[in-house]
């Protein structure tokens, strides 16, 4: 249930493109444009009157064109830049190498700095980018770059498998520094998978004794173990939701345990299973109520990836999104389980307030609706928005069934299906502009 629950999520959110089209990255070089700063420079910020601002939005290479990827390409504040737009993009070599280019942008999307190519994938063809992340590796308070991307290695590039390789900038003035050695003793580690795993190799490298560290056995042994025992001990206690998040943090920090976004998702995501399991338990001999749980569960499911999905669209992309529907996921495994307590215990009809909550949640979803994708327009172009439009109202389609189905899974109108619906209205208002989230 956890790894599912997670590829909905990954499904639906890298499935999303905001911008829906790409950039002004995609115009080759005129012959009459400036060239754009050479890699690891940054570059003046041409006036929107001049020749060569068009140009700027890309280093030239001979005229090939650059194609955003969205999805990996951010807002960021940066300490040695301030507001930015972090840039991924790649290109096509004319020896049908591809490589990835990343940069900074001004508001107005003028290049403002190109990073420095890595020395260790200078040779490789790219695949794509796996994840980015602005942390601060090296202590000294300025927030680095993480690119975690997928490239196939050698001369002869078909039909062999992607590797992930780290490639690390440390931010300096004005300037970002790529260090060779850090990225192949990274690479060499075969170990480095996630942002977590490169935080990781930094706290170890930063320690006298990191040669005594737990291996990757060891910590995933105390990873599993810690869970089962926090699984046994709060489905066997009346905590609330609050209270078992609390508790997990607690036992996280007290073991040493990841609590990155990606570990904290991975927490969640425990959490869930857990409840999961103690639902299986109980329902092991009504298998009537089973399947009506396991049924609502999945509608859930697919209602809060739509949702997640939805925010993500109209806020013009970000990770947060992605963060917030795992561990939304995570938490339903223990509302299920509340639902599945209450209606073991023959729960009163609640019909008047379920149906006062229908006519609530009808009226978020009307809202959301009518605001659409409005304010984006801030955001990316015309082609963009419309494009943001289309998606949206797919995915509002979509979640529209969702809840349809919800209602008719919960028509029994019981304080167990009140709790629920409770649930999943106050979701969607969230989602609507007035109780947005910051």
């Amino acid at each position: 249930m956890r790894l599912w629950a997670i590829c909905i999520l990954l499904t639906v959110l890298t499935g999303c493109n905001p911008s829906g089209q790409q950039s002004q990255l995609d115009e080759p070089a005129k012959a009459s444009d400036s060239k754009s700063p050479p890699s690891g420079s940054a570059a003046p910020v041409p006036s929107a009157a001049s020749p060569a601002a068009a140009s700027q939005a890309a280093p030239a290479n001979d005229g090939a064109p650059l194609e955003e990827i969205a999805d990996q390409s951010f807002q960021v504040e940066l300490e040695s830049w301030g507001k930015v737009r972090f840039v991924s993009a790649k290109r096509a070599n004319a020896d049908g190498r591809k490589e990835l280019v990343l940069s900074l942008k001004d508001v107005e999307g003028h290049t403002l700095y190109t990073f420095p190519q890595p020395k260790l994938v200078a040779s490789w063809n790219f695949e794509s980018v796996k994840a980015v992340s602005f942390k601060d590796v090296d202590g000294d308070g300025k927030k680095d770059v993480i690119v975690l991307a997928d490239y196939v290695t050698g001369k002869d590039l078909g039909g062999k498998a992607a590797i992930t390789a780290p490639s690390i900038f440390i931010q300096k003035d004005k300037s970002f520094v790529s260090d060779v050695e850090i990225d192949n003793r990274l690479n060499a580690s075969g170990k480095i998978t996630t942002v977590s795993d490169v935080v990781a190799f930094f706290k170890a490298k930063a320690k006298p004794d990191a040669a005594q560290t737990p291996t990757d056995t060891d910590s995933n042994a105390t990873l599993e173990k810690v869970n089962r025992n926090l699984c046994s001990r709060v489905a066997a206690s009346h905590m609330s939701e609050d209270e078992i998040v609390r508790t997990y943090g607690n036992e996280y920090d007290k073991h040493e345990l990841d609590r990155s976004e990606h570990g904290q998702d991975e927490m969640y995501s425990y959490i869930g299973e857990c409840f999961q399991q103690e639902n299986d338990k109980l329902l092991a001999n009504d298998s009537k109520l089973k399947t009506q749980t396991d049924a609502i569960h999945q509608t859930v499911n697919e209602a809060i990836s739509e949702l997640s999905s939805i925010d993500y669209i109209r806020d013009g992309g970000g990770t947060m999104w992605l963060h917030d529907g795992i561990r939304t996921h995570g938490l339903y495994g223990y509302r299920m389980n509340v639902y599945v307590n209450m209606k073991l215990n023959n729960p009163k009809s609640a019909s008047k307030k379920y149906d006062a909550l229908i006519e609530k949640l009808d009226s978020n979803l009307d809202k959301l609706k009518k605001q659409g994708v409005k304010g984006l327009e801030e955001l990316t172009d015309a082609q963009g928005v419309k494009e943001a439009e289309k998606d949206f109202d797919a995915r509002f389609s979509k979640l529209s069934t969702a809840l349809q189905k919800l209602k008719e899974l919960t028509s029994d109108k019981d304080e167990a299906s009140l709790y629920l619906l409770e649930l999943l209205t106050k979701r969607v208002g969230a989602s609507i502009d007035e109780n947005r989230r910051a």
